[in-house]
């Protein structure tokens, strides 16, 4: 008796309690995501330091970045339209380190690192599922997520603060899936449902197309423990019972919002709806291209639609993607992870890739959570070519190391916004925005001359467009040629009268000494647009100069209202202020 209580006893300090066990298990993932964070972050600065000064381009203009006014710092003027949590995110950019891009550029490159961090954990979960090794498992979600944090192709997502939308949105979707995949037990309780849906509720509310994570789920739900079974869906009844009035609502509210847009939705200018998913059918196979072999980045890409089913061979990728597809469900169980990883693709990208008009056909931070599904793929891959370990290890080291590179150089262009307008002006031959861009930096910079033969260019791709003509009465009054600037607004104003061109006809009006013309222009301008800073400046300088002092202090009084940091407007405020009170004016 007295042996058998030693035994007990020697068995029991050498095995420890099942809930410490259980702790340590849940724990290991963790510290792996704490290392992996530090790591990807320092190679993240390292990698996108060339960019981290970077200017302003693109969609990054018209973003409130810059603006100083009292008035604009309150916060409900951040959160208007369908992105509250992006634009509080620029919000605190702005509050805590001022209209300098880089702490905006520093902030996405932390979100980049955090989402590495994420997609490592998801991998090492995934593959498990899947039966791999620990060891093997762990190998491959580090390589995995090292390849998703050099990847050039995602450097539009990190290198541009527009691109935030798209990180930050991803960010939240990758939080609720993990929440997903890592709960405590096989079946989700209610509270982590609850985390899931507001996780996924704080990425629509940042991007949209995050909304494509519910398919996502549902994937996974139906891939593990076994592909296309319902075992996963019904453990997670608690969550989808949840998604159902969520999901109607986010359905509603992106139906107002593509109704709406004139960029988005069945109203977009550029595409019908089936035009639309002909083109898209090649561009998925674009997608994959650049992120196999990842040349011919552009931040603006020159891609010709498709506008019947047969130009450009639109027919034949749309029947190889469908054969695709059905090979992922006949080989679900051959070839598990490349059948879920080609599936999350396609659900991925479905939101801007499918039948939804978008006037861009190719933009490539649409990949940065594709690329996801990809890596999937390469895991599969990988797992069935037949090499020694230290060739394989080999190959995966030089290939980060490659992608690495590249994503540096990227960089390099994205700290130059002129080199990188430039280039995708060069490499244009259908679509005239980036030529127009181009031009635009050209007279920012006074080299208005050079700007011509891009305006031509664009002029013969869009003979009748409103920013052509816009763009060429900007750089004609720029090169003083004014009679032939105002004719180029006026046509412009007739195609989209807004308040900016109708300022522009106004001061070239002036320029002409036609003074009535001009007054009747800018009022117009502010007509249009009474938030207009520069339109009730240039309407203020206006009424100066015709000796209207009264009415010059007014929009002078407006002008720095809507930005008090304006030196110019403040002058002008008191320049009339002094002459109002020599001449005995009230």
């Amino acid at each position: 008796m007295k042996r058998r209580a030693k035994v007990r006893r020697t068995v029991t300090k050498k095995s420890p309690p099942p809930r410490k066990l259980q702790a340590a298990v849940s724990a290991a993932p963790i510290r792996l995501w704490g290392l992996w964070l530090l790591g990807a972050l320092f190679v993240a600065l390292a990698l996108y330091s060339p960019a981290l000064n970077g200017k302003l381009v693109f969609d990054d203009i018209p973003l409130p970045l810059h603006l100083k006014s009292l008035r604009q710092l309150i916060l409900q003027t951040w959160l208007a339209g369908s992105r509250p949590v992006l634009m509080t995110s620029y919000f605190l950019n702005y509050w805590l380190w001022g209209e300098g891009t880089f702490s905006y550029h520093v902030l996405n490159v932390a979100i980049h690192a955090v989402n590495t961090g994420l997609v490592c954990l998801i991998l090492l979960r995934l593959l498990g599922k899947a039966g791999w090794a620990k060891s093997k498992a762990t190998a491959a979600s580090i390589i995995g997520a090292g390849i998703f944090l050099v990847h050039p192709l995602q450097t539009e997502s990190v290198s541009y603060i527009a691109g935030r939308s798209e990180s930050l949105a991803t960010m939240f979707a990758l939080l609720a899936y993990a929440v997903c995949l890592y709960r405590r037990r096989e079946s989700i309780s209610w509270l982590e449902a609850v985390a899931v849906l507001a996780l996924f509720g704080l990425g629509v509310k940042t991007k949209e197309n995050v909304v494509s994570l519910a398919g996502i789920l549902v994937l996974t739900d139906v891939f593990w423990p076994a592909p296309f079974t319902l075992e996963g869906l019904r453990k997670n009844r608690r969550l989808y019972l949840l998604m159902i009035p969520g999901a109607a609502g986010a359905a509603i509210a992106i139906f107002r919002l593509l109704s709406r847009s004139a960029t988005a939705g069945f109203s977009a200018a550029m595409f019908t709806w089936y035009q639309y998913l002909f083109t898209e059918a090649r561009v998925l196979f674009l997608y994959v291209r650049l992120a196999i072999i990842p040349v011919g980045q552009s931040i603006d890409h020159d891609y010709v639609p498709s506008r019947t089913v047969t130009e450009h061979g639109a027919i034949v990728y749309m029947l190889l993607l469908a054969a695709l597809v059905a090979l992922s469900v006949l080989w679900r169980r051959r070839y598990p992870l490349f059948c879920f990883g080609l599936l999350w693709f396609l659900i991925w990208l479905a939101p801007t890739s499918s039948v939804v008009p978008l006037d861009d056909a190719i933009v490539e931070r649409r990949m940065y959570g594709a690329l996801i599904g990809l890596i999937f793929i390469g895991c599969e891959i990988a797992s069935r070519v037949r090499l020694p370990r230290a060739t394989g290890y080999g190959i995966m080291a030089a290939v980060v190391v490659g992608f690495g590179i590249l994503c540096y150089q990227r960089n390099q262009l994205w700290g130059d916004p002129d080199r990188l307008l430039a280039l995708a002006a060069f490499e244009s031959t259908h679509n005239p925005r980036p030529l127009l861009n181009f031009a635009e930096a050209l007279d920012e910079r006074n080299r208005c001359d050079l700007a011509i033969p891009y305006l031509r260019r664009a002029e013969l791709m869009a003979p009748n467009s409103y920013y052509v003509h816009a763009m060429w009465g900007r750089t004609l009054s720029c090169l003083g040629h004014y009679p032939e600037a105002l004719q180029r607004l006026q046509l412009a104003a007739a195609l989209q009268p807004t308040s900016q061109v109708w300022e522009w006809i106004g001061l070239t009006y002036g320029q002409l000494g036609m003074s009535d013309e001009a007054g009747k222009a800018l009022q117009k301008a502010v007509k249009l647009n009474r938030d207009s800073e520069s339109a009730h400046g240039s309407l203020a300088l206006w009424y100066e100069k015709m000796n209207n002092l009264a009415m010059a202090e007014q929009e002078y009084e407006i002008t720095v209202s809507l930005d008090f940091s304006d030196t110019w407007a403040k002058a002008g405020l008191m320049r009339v202020h002094q002459l109002r009170a020599a001449r005995g004016q009230q």
